[in-house]
């Protein structure tokens, strides 16, 4: 089971490459985060496409781990050497100052959510526009997911997506290379200009499968996986849940730091706006357990003894605030 996935992978991804030479004259961009899918993906894409075939691409989105960020350098400079080209991007906005999570919620005003992932789109999303782009986007990571299919057209404009699977994709390619002009095809036409043509060759991958994957063919993925994480993303995102912000918090202090600084500029640009706050924002500690859905309570009790053990309450309104 898991060759025909791979086989059907390998596929669309010289698919994808052949229709980025046809209609794009550019390499194929293969997206690559550092987590354990991009890195099968990644390991796919080597072995059934040429170095001038594609190009390893990763977003930096100032809220990836350390450990992420340096397995990212060290896949990067394996690829080098075997003559793959690698390109980082580095976000930034139109006045070509960087775009980091810490000045886009300030800029935004609202912190990031579930519903509100403004930082995916601006930090990971539209670093690839007009070009056909590999993903390792899979089914079974959730239920947004789920309804696709190997090959998608997104327009840049429009959050809805067309989908295609391997075997139309396969037909209408072959159909539109017989056709003048060559552009005249149902996966590309005005996507070429306005959009961005996707595809997802491990969609149909299972979690078992990408480990099946990973120990078949010794794929190294980031040492994080060793720790004990399931998941390898930006710090905080909300799609993780409380317990997996909890515990990338703890290990990762600096960026929960990082976060309440960036909340308190927020509280501070939304004042200067004149926009109202919510009563739970009033510093950004205060945001930020609220953010992160922490169970905690305001105005915690502390416990204090006397010689003879006995106990006495003492009420602290602030330390929620304060953080403490």
């Amino acid at each position: 089971m898991l060759e025909e996935k791979v086989k059907k992978a390998q596929d669309a991804l010289k698919l994808a490459a052949k229709m980025s030479k046809e209609f794009y004259h550019a390499p194929l961009i293969v997206c690559y985060s550092g987590g354990k899918d991009s890195d099968v993906l990644l390991d796919i894409a080597v072995r059934c496409l040429q170095a001038d075939e594609f190009i390893a691409e990763n977003s930096h989105t100032s809220v990836d781990a350390p450990n992420t960020v340096y397995h990212i350098r060290e896949t990067f400079e394996k690829l080098q050497h075997y003559g793959i080209d690698t390109l980082t991007i580095i976000p930034r906005y139109k006045d070509g100052k960087r775009k980091t999570m810490w000045n886009l919620i300030p800029k935004k005003t609202i912190p990031p959510t579930r519903l509100q992932r403004y930082c995916c789109k601006e930090l990971k999303e539209t670093t690839t526009p007009h070009r056909i782009v590999a993903t390792g986007v899979r089914e079974d990571e959730s239920t947004g997911r789920k309804g696709r299919d190997v090959f998608a057209v997104r327009e840049q404009r429009k959050a809805d997506a067309k989908f295609f699977s391997l075997e139309h994709s396969q037909e209408v390619f072959k159909e539109s290379l017989d056709r003048d002009p060559i552009w005249d095809c149902t996966l590309i036409k005005r996507e070429r200009e306005q959009g961005d043509v996707i595809v997802n060759p491990i969609y149909d991958f299972t979690e078992a499968d990408i480990w099946n994957y990973i120990k078949t063919y010794k794929v190294n993925i980031c040492d994080l996986y060793q720790c004990g994480y399931k998941r390898i993303g930006c710090i905080g995102c909300p799609l993780g849940g409380y317990a997996s912000q909890k515990r990338e918090f703890i290990d990762f202090p600096k960026y929960k730091e990082a976060y309440i600084r960036a909340f308190d500029q927020m509280i501070e640009r939304r004042k200067q706006l004149g926009k109202p706050t919510d009563k739970k924002w009033n510093t950004g500690y205060e945001c930020f357990v609220w953010w992160i859905q922490d169970p905690a309570f305001p105005n915690q009790m502390d416990f204090t003894f006397d010689e003879d053990g006995n106990v006495s309450y003492v009420e602290h309104k602030n330390n929620y605030k304060s953080g403490q």
